[in-house]
């Protein structure tokens, strides 16, 4: 069972995982923001809005009654493509939604932290698995593949 301390560190392990995605998307040269290593890759836009979505995924779990959710994010969705101020805004959105996540996950207490969610799928988790699971361990994923991207358009090896 999850309690309160290991909440605090959730929240702030939340907190630092957004701000080393930031760091790595600030890295991103001007004008690359739909640069796709190929035609079924996510380009570095798609990417932070994958990130968005996930996090109004969790806000709405968070915040409402809801307790089913449909994984529907990832190589279904379309591409996208921005220019350079909807992408500056994106990276707003996604600095302003870590802080807010880091928030929400602070307040849970801990009764709701091990309240049980279910995929469409009937698989059961506990908030605390799909904010590790599908939150946290989810974006550090996509943070790796940002990383290697701009090892790419650095042309490091």
């Amino acid at each position: 069972m999850v309690t309160g301390n290991k909440i605090e560190e959730l929240a702030l392990l939340s907190e630092q995982i957004r701000g080393l995605t930031l760091k790595r998307l600030k890295e991103l040269p001007d004008g690359f923001m739909n640069w796709r290593l190929n035609n079924s890759a996510m380009s570095f836009a798609h990417l932070v809005q994958h990130l968005i979505d996930v996090d109004d995924l969790f806000f709405k779990l968070s915040t409402t009654n809801a307790r089913e959710f449909k994984w529907q994010l990832g190589s279904d969705e379309v591409p996208i493509n921005v220019d350079a101020s909807t992408y500056k805004t994106m990276l707003q959105t996604l600095k302003r939604y870590g802080k807010k996540r880091s928030t929400l996950i602070s307040e849970f207490d801990d009764k709701t932290i091990n309240d049980v969610l279910h995929d469409s799928e009937g698989n059961q988790m506990t908030y605390w698995w799909f904010i590790m699971r599908k939150v946290l361990e989810h974006e550090t994923y996509h943070r790796g593949q940002i990383a290697a991207y701009l090892k790419v358009l650095k042309g490091e090896q």
